[in-house]
């Protein structure tokens, strides 16, 4: 896309959500610079672009068509830090993190934004407390209002996963509630705006994940079930299966505790997958963690065999 359209394709897509630019604008910029970015007037740098994209529902590889080498490099950076860090590769997301703080403006809100972000996600030495403290200072540099009642009305890849990781860091604290209303609100997001779709499929089954686990442990096993499927149905309809056998393996626990007639057939069902996506993904120790629990909830040789411990007597439930 030429960069001379990157202005009024901001200002249409704003008015079209019904966003005041001081609500665009919101801790990327100032609104007298979103005002001239809108009328053609000056153009935005390579992180403004790349967060007002974003939080208008745009994927962020639509890219102006010309940027510094250095803009570009930092880009690729920010990419590779990603993957790194999916993929847990620890040491290479510290080294790249490392150079991104070498070549990035420490003036940058957004730069230092998504430094600290992944410094203390790759950060196992801090305590419980202060890593919730580090992801909420993060979330506020772009979203200072930010509180865990009430979501800004649209967010960047980058600050959705800030949040996860503050409801996760709540969980752990025994504020299951509260983390839950907030993988909820996240929920929300994703239901009701207008985002676009590669956007939602970056994150959306990291966030049914992490409710779906925090409903088991609150006991609400009907909604975790919900949960489950939808994501469930999203990871078979995109291809995307990077949580689908945990998603499996969570709907299994929520049916086992929910206990309606043919729930505990549904949960034997969905385990066996969970093992079978797991071994197809490499995934060796979730693999190994639902065998064991098959082997404390379920007859053995259910599993062994191929045939149905209901045929001797009933699922034995531990």
């Amino acid at each position: 896309m030429s960069v001379y359209l990157l202005g009024p394709l901001i200002k249409q897509k704003r008015e079209l959500l019904g966003l005041t630019q001081e609500d665009l604008a919101d801790g990327i910029c100032s609104v007298p610079t979103l005002s001239r970015i809108e009328n053609g007037e000056r153009l935005p740098n390579k992180e403004h672009s790349e967060m007002l994209l974003q939080r208008l529902g745009y994927s962020d590889t639509l890219q102006i068509s010309y940027v510094p080498e250095k803009t570009l490099e930092l880009h690729e950076l920010k990419f590779k830090i990603r993957q790194a860090v999916i993929h847990k590769k620890r040491e290479e997301a510290q080294a790249l993190l490392a150079k991104f703080s070498s070549l990035s403006d420490s003036d940058d809100a957004i730069s230092s934004q998504f430094l600290l972000l992944y410094r203390t996600i790759l950060n196992d030495s801090l305590e419980l407390a202060a890593r919730l403290e580090q992801f909420l200072k993060a979330i506020r540099m772009t979203c200072p209002s930010f509180n865990a009642q009430k979501l800004p009305s649209f967010l960047s890849y980058e600050e959705i996963i800030a949040i996860n990781n503050i409801a996760n860091c709540m969980g752990k604290q025994g504020r299951i509630e509260e983390a839950i209303d907030l993988l909820y609100a996240l929920k929300k997001h994703y239901d009701c705006r207008m985002v676009n779709q590669e956007e939602i499929l970056r994150t959306q089954l990291m966030v049914l994940y992490n409710l779906s686990r925090l409903l088991v442990n609150a006991e609400r096993y009907g909604e975790c079930v919900e949960i489950c499927d939808k994501g469930i149905r999203i990871s078979r309809e995109t291809g995307r299966c990077s949580h689908l056998d945990r998603l499996l393996f969570y709907k299994a626990r929520a049916l086992i505790g929910r206990g309606q007639p043919n729930d505990y057939q549904s949960a034997e069902d969905a385990l066996r997958m969970a093992v079978c996506v797991a071994e197809g993904l490499g995934n060796e120790a979730f693999k190994d963690h639902y065998l064991r629990y098959i082997e404390a909830h379920f007859e053995r040789d259910y599993w062994s065999t191929g045939e149905s411990s209901r045929s001797q007597g009933g699922v034995m439930i531990s």
